[in-house]
């Protein structure tokens, strides 16, 4: 017969057909599950018969032992032997993958009243059981004998056949439990201890946290499997910012003298340091290389403002440190800035990342390690990785709030929205909608236009059928200005608050978002924008009280005036610092300040953080006047 192996995913049950299955001699003095002892019989055929089974099934001829162990049973019914007959017949069929054949004859041996011979039969039909699939039942019959065997082979077999149908089960603490008994044996082979201290290697690096953490409270200290378990265990804590279980698992490694590989003994000072923070310094991940490299650099212009770094040399040494990362725009690289920051520079809160992606992998890492993190991207989702992240960029629903609610103010309860057929004006005019909803204004029509559209007479001329009081455009200052005097032509006029629009025409609130305040853009089309609102996060050119000592400081030191992104990092920078100016010292202690007393005079039109993590203020507002955009209600340009 020839041995066959049942294969899974990083275990090998081996059925030993020549020493196991096909009832080989043992070494004289064992009482091992194989030998059974304790039948015998008066009938010197049967007798005879049985041992002619059990000698077919040695030489290998699987036919022949078959048919001979059938006949025993047909034969002598009776006799005490019979048991030995079903489990020799067992034996053969399972080596030949007979499985369900062999579990009958099996049964039938774990029936007997005697029990070693029922112990045999219980061992046999859990082996087949788990070849089976049927792994759950293995396991019960198998986990009361671990311990009960004598011969090599057969523990082998046993520990590996448990080790295996636990893993399918999801059971991995038993699983390596009976891979460290097997690594631990000296009786079984080197090589075979060998091979079980590389699949429970394997098992722990594929296995679930929940499963790592149950494996180490329940396996034994002094195995083969516990201090693989504890490392694993230890990356994961850190990896979960659990910087006390860290030092629970080092603490315990210590004390047992085990030794840790190189990264594992940098993770465990690492999570010391990630305990204590430096109230003087404060982070930041930004793009400093790669697509978005212009935006990051013009933030890190203002967080170098905030913090008063020195254009060149070392800052004092009692003064705010800045301590900047670049994420390159990767999600990686920005979730192991966070770690960098926290654990060898310990810093006090980051301010950043300033994209999407790289903001949402930031969060989470923020959130884990404890350490408050001030973003620059407008998405409110942000804030939903916990309360540790803060966003302070205007969302598209902030934009659509404010230019509601002043549109609300000059008394207008009708709406409409004239967007184009791009991802930005769906998403903007959704967010106009249920600002109008909130606002209790009602949204009685709605147009789109092509995208790429240089004309727009049809699609105003069904608008001006409608009965609105204000517009909203999502759109650039390009297009807006393509788009004023079509409906100029259609007679709607964008009109200042108290103003008559020209003869024959109907006055309207004109709103426009964000990336349409460019005056410079506009300035062709002015005759048709004025009183035009517009949601302004920061305009450089109104700013008063902080916001224009901010901008002095700025074009004195670059030459040029700042833009919204470096007035948001120094924003943000300034917050945190001024959590640690009203006596916070630990990184939880700037969070709840920031939550709860974050409202503060800012660059920005934000006035800090409110409540709910993002910005207090749903934005600022200009208004066109002439050919610039003033704080709305600032009288017209003198004539």
């Amino acid at each position: 017969m020839n041995p066959r192996r049942h294969q899974r995913t990083g275990i090998f049950v081996v059925v030993c057909v020549g020493t196991l299955l096909t009832g080989c001699p043992r070494g004289s003095g064992q009482q091992d599950l194989a030998s059974l002892p304790s039948l015998t019989t008066a009938d010197v055929e049967a007798e005879t018969d049985l041992r002619a089974a059990r000698e077919a099934a040695e030489s290998g001829d699987a036919p022949n032992a078959e048919a001979r162990y059938r006949r025993f049973l047909v034969e002598h019914p009776s006799d005490p032997l019979v048991p030995l007959a079903h489990l020799g017949l067992g034996r053969v069929l399972l080596a030949n993958g007979a499985i369900e054949d062999a579990l009958e004859q099996f049964a039938v041996v774990a029936s007997s009243p005697d029990e070693r011979v029922a112990e045999a039969g219980r061992f046999y039909r859990g082996i087949g059981l788990h070849l089976a699939g049927r792994h759950a039942e293995a396991l019960e019959l198998l986990a009361p004998l671990v311990g009960r065997t004598a011969d090599p082979d057969e523990t082998a077999l046993l520990l590996r056949t448990l080790a295996s149908a636990a893993e399918r089960e999801g059971r991995v603490e038993i699983a390596l439990s009976a891979l460290d008994r097997l690594a631990g044996n000296a009786d079984v082979s080197a090589e075979e201890r060998d091979r079980a201290r590389a699949d429970l290697r394997a098992l722990i690096a594929a296995a679930a946290p929940e499963q790592v953490s149950r494996a180490y409270d329940e396996l034994p200290r002094d195995g083969a499997a516990w201090p693989e378990v504890a490392q694993r265990a230890i990356r994961l804590a850190f990896d979960a910012g659990d910087m006390a279980r860290v030092a629970a698992i080092v603490g315990e490694l210590r004390e047992r003298q085990i030794p840790m590989s190189e990264e594992l003994a940098e993770l465990a000072l690492r999570a010391e340091r990630t305990e204590r923070a430096d109230p003087r310094a404060i982070g930041a991940i930004l793009p400093l290389t790669g697509p978005g490299r212009e935006v990051g650099q013009r933030a890190m212009r203002g967080l170098a403002v905030a913090s008063g770094a020195p254009s060149v040399g070392p800052a004092a040494p009692d003064a705010p440190q800045l301590v900047v990362r670049d994420d390159g725009g990767d999600p990686e690289r920005a979730a192991r800035a966070v770690e960098d920051l926290v654990s060898v520079h310990r810093v006090i809160a980051i301010v950043g990342p300033l994209e999407g992606d790289t903001a949402e992998a930031a969060a989470r890492r923020a959130q884990e390690l404890g350490v408050p993190l001030l973003t620059l991207v407008p998405d409110p989702r942000v804030v939903e990785a916990g309360e540790m992240v803060f966003r302070l960029f205007a969302s598209p629903q902030d934009e659509a709030t404010a230019l509601v609610l002043a549109a609300r103010a000059r008394g207008a309860r009708r709406f409409a929205v004239l967007r184009p057929s791009h991802r930005y004006g769906e998403r903007m005019s959704a967010a106009f909608a249920e600002a109008v909803r909130a606002a209790g204004g009602e949204l009685v029509h709605s147009a789109t236009y092509d995208a790429s559209a240089t004309s727009f007479g049809d699609v105003v001329r069904r608008l001006s059928a409608a009965r609105f009081d204000a517009l909203f455009v999502p759109d650039s200052a390009a297009k807006l200005a393509l788009i004023a005097p079509a409906l100029a032509a259609g007679g709607l006029w964008s009109t200042p608050a108290g103003a008559s629009p020209p003869r024959g025409g109907r006055a309207i609130s004109l709103l426009a978002p964000s990336v349409a305040a460019d005056p410079r853009a506009l300035a062709r089309s002015s005759r048709y924008l004025q009183g035009a609102l517009f949601a302004a996060p920061f305009d450089p050119s109104s700013a008063d009280g902080p916001a224009h000592a901010f901008v002095q400081a700025f074009t004195q030191r670059f030459g040029q005036p700042p833009d919204l992104f470096a007035a948001h990092a120094y924003d943000a920078f300034r917050l945190a610092r001024g959590a640690v100016e009203a006596g916070q010292t630990t990184r939880a202690g700037v969070a709840n300040w920031l939550r709860t007393q974050g409202r503060r005079e800012t660059a920005t039109a934000t006035s800090g953080l409110g409540s709910h993590r993002g910005p207090a203020r749903p934005s600022g507002l200009l208004e066109l006047r002439g050919e610039a955009l003033v704080s709305p209600g600032t009288p017209p340009p003198s004539t």
